[in-house]
């Protein structure tokens, strides 16, 4: 029996491919030469929109989805712009059915497919990011990396219970191809690059 299984154990050892060369890691691609133009391409092509401002202006300096001064439910969580509304003193994720516009400070962005990085600080800024109509998010301007292997690299899982990437707004498609924005979640999203 154990001359069969030397045998058997030598063909496999014959049979086996020689080794090479370890292979070498390939670089990250660069950053592209202009970073904020294909940001905002890519933006586009998920139905999303850039936009630029000043880090202390920013909510006079953008364009609204809606008139701001009329927006009765407004979730925030960027100092500049208070929460107002139902969002303001909501205790429950069903509280903020009627929100209209939710603000989110992302921590980077990505430039080869315009998703932003998010840890919610809460439930509540959790849900107010898929309740809200349209979808706000603020990052600044150099915190932009240009793929996500990059992006995996900066994030610390160990300190992150929760996070996720958001780009566009939601959407959804048929068998027939009728695209159908806000089904699932905020019917519009603005990614706003604050500076300086």
């Amino acid at each position: 029996m154990s001359e069969a299984r030397e045998a058997i154990l030598g063909r496999l050892e014959a049979a086996c491919a020689a080794t090479g060369a370890a292979p070498t890691r390939v670089a990250h691609p660069a950053m592209p030469p202009d970073p904020e133009a294909t940001l905002q391409a890519r933006l586009e092509l998920a139905g999303g929109h850039l936009q630029r401002a000043t880090v202390n202006h920013w909510p006079t300096e953008i364009d609204w989805p809606l008139e701001l001064a009329a927006v009765e439910h407004l979730y925030s969580s960027d100092a500049a712009l208070p929460a107002r509304g139902i969002a303001a003193g909501a205790s429950h994720v069903h509280d903020l059915a009627p929100l209209e516009v939710c603000v989110l400070r992302a921590e980077f962005a990505v430039v080869e497919n315009g998703a932003a990085w998010h840890i919610p600080r809460s439930p509540l800024e959790r849900a107010s990011a898929l309740l809200a109509e349209h979808l706000v998010i603020l990052v600044d301007q150099h915190a932009l990396v240009p793929t996500l292997h990059q992006a995996y690299q900066r994030i610390d899982l160990r300190n992150a219970r929760f996070g996720w990437f958001l780009c566009g707004p939601s959407k959804t498609a048929d068998i027939e191809q009728a695209l159908v924005l806000g089904a699932h979640g905020p019917r519009t999203m603005s990614l706003v690059l604050v500076r300086s």
